[in-house]
């Protein structure tokens, strides 16, 4: 049951940063850094300092990414570093902006896997998941978080809004089919 709780509330933060507004994958790719190599033969990209990405809403600051492509030049990984590397990416224009942050932020395209370790954490709309590892499955839909004994999995939600909330008196029977105690 938790678990189970645990994959909804995550899919909910989560989902953000796999479905977002729907004409960002469209848009060009900006990145700008300090530094930048590219290996030819390794297919291996590195940027430093300072360095940011930019396509629609998706925004990924870091100290360094690390990009890996195949021979046809496809991405097949980003790893994102820093104290820590944040990423962002509005959803859609009815939810606010989800954001995560963590030391290492990795994509891997092919297997639609996002992992966020070393303290890594996910906010939005007031609600926030932490752990020191969080693992999403953008084909799955399926999320995980580890933690241990001194770094527990935390989830934080908001309280519902005050209009959303049933005003009830004391002493009045409860709606049909709740039972009573």
């Amino acid at each position: 049951m938790f678990y189970r709780h645990l994959s909804l509330t995550g899919l909910l933060l989560l989902s953000s940063l796999a479905t977002a507004l729907p004409n960002d994958r469209e848009q060009p790719i900006a990145l700008a850094a300090d530094n930048a190599t590219f290996n030819e033969k390794t297919g291996i990209a590195i940027y430093t300092g300072n360095v940011e990405i930019k396509q629609g809403s998706l925004l990924i600051k870091a100290e360094q990414i690390t990009a890996t492509t195949d021979k046809e030049g496809k991405i097949l990984t980003v790893i994102a570093t820093g104290k820590p590397a944040h990423m962002q990416q509005q959803p859609s224009v009815e939810k606010g902006i989800a954001t995560a942050q963590a030391e290492e932020i990795t994509y891997q395209a092919r297997d639609g896997l996002i992992v966020l370790k070393r303290n890594a954490k996910l906010e939005q709309d007031g609600s926030s998941f932490k752990s020191l590892e969080i693992m999403y499955s953008m084909d799955k839909g399926e999320i995980e978080a580890k933690g241990n004994t001194q770094n527990r999995v935390q989830l934080v939600f908001p309280p519902p809004k005050k209009e959303d909330r049933k005003n009830k008196k004391l002493g009045e029977n409860p709606p049909t089919g709740t039972p009573t105690p």
